[in-house]
């Protein structure tokens, strides 16, 4: 009925048509709601030189060419375009609705002129808000309000930034437009609501699988929806109500997404890089393209104006690249799931339809715009099928996964049994010898506990009393504390004098010695050097600190000679030793490795009486530490050649306190973050206590060790002496 009411127009029309002004559409019952541009005078603004209506209306007839189409195309543009025309009404009715230009339109203005100038002017477009239109709707829609036999003249003007731009010129009865929309939403809404129901569906077996050919599917599905929502107008109302730039340029942001998705939705469907590495090479490098134009899409200017034939030309590539795809895999004897081959084709037959009809090939533009939504829902439709059969081909090679699985478990089970049976006889066989060889081990460890027991006692033995200490530097403390149950530090305290001088005129030695290791191979470490600096104050040829340890170097290598197993014995100690004179108004110092520090009040401070050797570490508002470093050779270096060792002679004032030292205490991991003390902040604890008595200083140099320590092993034995000059 409605193509016999179509010829019946396209009669009456001819023959109305005949001698009339050739820009003049007639309106009759039988022609509203069909195209009719054939009537039209459209005029091209290449130089855009009338842009507004005023100038416009400066033109001829002449200047106005006849169009020859229904819908007027103008291909890929970003010239202006001005429309005149002259409507009669000899229809029915007297309200109409106009309908021109694609909905992705960027500027659409619809005049009416009469005798005394412009009588109505709309707008309509993805350049303006929505909210502008005359009539809000997707599509660009203008009402006209004609009396019976009345003519009126109207001017339209079209602007595309580049995109395609063709012009359908359609008038509606008010009523009818509404009524036949009615069935066009109803139809978009199926189509929505498939993209809807495909994206969900398919996003839970994503979820379930983790297979990723569900992913890319989900993401070209909605790209093809989105895609159609703005072809359809939809986006400028419902997602960029106010126009402009988001507006013009998401309708190629999602066509590149929808081929770019494609096309990585078909490579991990096919599983190209298993089967055929130059398609997927191929493939690779197409998504690379289709990434590049997408960029230049976003760039205004000739470039955007670019992308538009360009990025129907990649969909076009990419879409039979997709077909070639398939065709080779099969040629080739890889199976492809008959329904993904299906879906394709249809899917090729509708976008090259669609975007023929984009390039002007296809005339009929209605054909070529459905072309795509007929195909794409009847593509998802097959290929929501195909990825069904998917599905199950996963869910059946996972049966056949478990059910190896479980034979192969049960294999391993009877053979674990076995193996057990096996396994719990050799276990009943062996606990008794484990038990004898328990009660050896026991019995050996009781003695060694024993005879580690043994030579604690009897380096506690060995070691300076703390009477002794006491009577010899009374104002002193000495924090020891070893890692093990024996040390391989030591301290010595001892009077003395020398072979030079009167006899009455005494000294007092003391030392901080670090023996190599710790534990008990330190422990024997510590014995030798006890005895050897015992030994030296007998001896005639040491009369100075420094001369005791070199004394003490000959010692340590004599007793540690030779080699074990083709290796030297690099064994020794690092040691600092101080000798006050008997009113302790003086002191010498000599170390091996290990320095001495001397803490002195800033207002008894003076630079020019020091010893060259001493330099200022650290200071506060009262008081000054001083440092003097030990010779750099240690005791004990494999030779019996007495290598000198440095004297430091230091005038003492009342107040000085002295401190020597191992490097247990600086070197301690410890702290939030599991690093060493370091000797920063043992200097800075030093000035922060310098102030308390002896006895507190040494308890809060414990606690801070404790502190620092925490949850850490402690790694080396820690060893602080420190005297006060009274």
């Amino acid at each position: 009925m409605r193509m016999q009411q179509l010829l019946l127009f396209l009669l009456l029309y001819s023959v109305a048509s005949f001698g009339q002004n050739p820009n003049e559409i007639i309106l009759t019952d039988e022609n509203l709601g069909f195209s009719l541009g054939g009537n039209v005078g459209v005029f091209e603004d290449v130089d855009d030189a009338y842009e507004s209506i005023l100038d416009v209306l400066t033109l001829t007839d002449n200047d106005f060419k006849a169009s020859q189409q229904s819908i007027l195309d103008f291909n890929f543009t970003a010239n202006r375009f001005w429309m005149r025309f002259t409507l009669t009404n000899h229809s029915s009715n007297e309200d109409f609705i106009f309908e021109t230009g694609r909905t992705v339109t960027n500027k659409v203005e619809f005049f009416e002129v009469g005798p005394n100038g412009i009588a109505q002017h709309f707008i309509s477009g993805d350049d303006f808000a929505y909210d502008d239109k005359e009539i809000e709707h997707r599509k660009n829609l203008f009402p006209i309000a004609l009396k019976q036999n009345e003519s009126k003249t109207f001017y339209v003007k079209l602007e595309s930034d580049g995109e395609l731009l063709f012009a359908p010129v359609i008038v509606h009865d008010h009523m009818g437009f509404f009524a036949q929309d009615f069935k066009s939403q109803f139809k978009n809404g199926f189509y929505y609501g498939l993209i809807a129901l495909v994206v969900i569906i398919y996003f839970f077996f994503f979820l379930f699988l983790r297979d990723r050919s569900f992913l890319f599917y989900i993401l070209y599905a909605l790209s093809q929806g989105v895609l159609q929502f703005s072809l359809d107008g939809y986006t400028h109302h419902h997602m960029f109500p106010k126009g402009g730039y988001f507006t013009n340029h998401v309708l190629l942001i999602f066509a590149g997404f929808t081929i770019l998705f494609l096309l990585t939705y078909v490579n991990h469907f096919l599983q190209l890089k298993k089967h055929s590495k130059s398609l997927w090479k191929v493939f690779s490098i197409s998504r690379f393209i289709m990434g590049v134009i997408m960029l230049m899409s976003l760039i205004p200017g000739p470039l955007y104006e670019l992308s538009f034939p360009i990025i129907n030309g990649a969909s076009l590539f990419g879409v039979l690249l997709a077909a070639y795809a398939i065709i080779r895999l099969r040629t080739k004897g890889v199976e492809v799931d008959l329904f993904f081959a299906l879906a394709f084709i249809i899917l090729i037959i509708g976008g090259v339809v669609f975007i023929l009809g984009n390039m002007s090939v296809v005339g009929d533009k209605i054909i070529s715009l459905g072309a795509l939504k007929i195909s794409s829902a009847l593509e998802f439709v097959v290929l929501s099928i195909s990825m069904s059969n998917k599905y199950g081909k996963l869910q059946k090679e996972k049966e056949v996964a478990q059910l190896s699985a479980l034979t192969s478990l049960k294999e391993k089970n009877a053979v674990m049994d076995e193996s057990n049976v096996r396994l719990e006889r050799q276990v009943k066989e062996r606990t008794s010898e484990i038990e004898m060889q328990k009660e050896i081990l026991a019995k050996n460890n009781e003695e060694i506990v024993s005879s580690i027991k043994y030579a604690k006692r009897i380096q506690e033995a060995i070691l300076p009393s703390d009477e002794h200490v006491s009577n010899l530097i009374p104002n002193a403390f000495i924090l020891y504390r070893p890692k093990d149950v024996v040390s391989g530090d030591f301290y010595f305290v001892e009077s003395t004098s020398t072979s030079n001088v009167q006899s009455e005129d005494k000294y007092v030695l003391f030392a901080a010695v670090d023996c190599t290791g710790h534990g008990v191979p330190g422990a024997f470490m510590s014995i030798v050097g006890n005895n050897l600096l015992s030994q030296s104050l007998t001896e005639d040829s040491v009369n100075s600190p420094g001369e005791a340890l070199i004394y003490l170097n000959k010692g340590v290598n004599r007793t540690l000679r030779g080699t074990i197993d083709g290796k030297v014995i690099n064994d020794g100690m690092d040691i600092a030793m101080c000798a006050f004179n008997h009113n302790r108004t003086q002191m010498v110092f000599s170390g091996a490795k290990n320095p001495l520090y001397l803490l002195r009040s800033k207002s008894a401070f003076d630079e020019s009486s020091l010893p060259t050797a001493m330099r200022v570490i650290s200071e506060s508002d009262d008081m000054v530490l001083l440092e003097i470093k030990g010779d750099k050779q240690p005791i004990g270096n494999s030779s019996d050649e007495a290598r000198p060792y440095t004297d430091h002679t230091i005038d003492l004032l009342k107040g000085d306190q002295i401190y020597v030292f191992t490097d247990g205490y600086a070197d301690q991991f410890g702290g939030p973050k599991g690093k060493k003390y370091n000797y920063r902040r043992f200097r800075d604890l030093l000035m922060a206590i310098a102030e308390k008595p002896l006895l507190e200083q040494k308890m809060a140099l414990e606690v801070e060790f404790d502190k620092w320590l925490g949850d850490e092993e402690q790694i080396d034995d820690v060893l602080v002496m420190s005297v006060k000059i009274d």
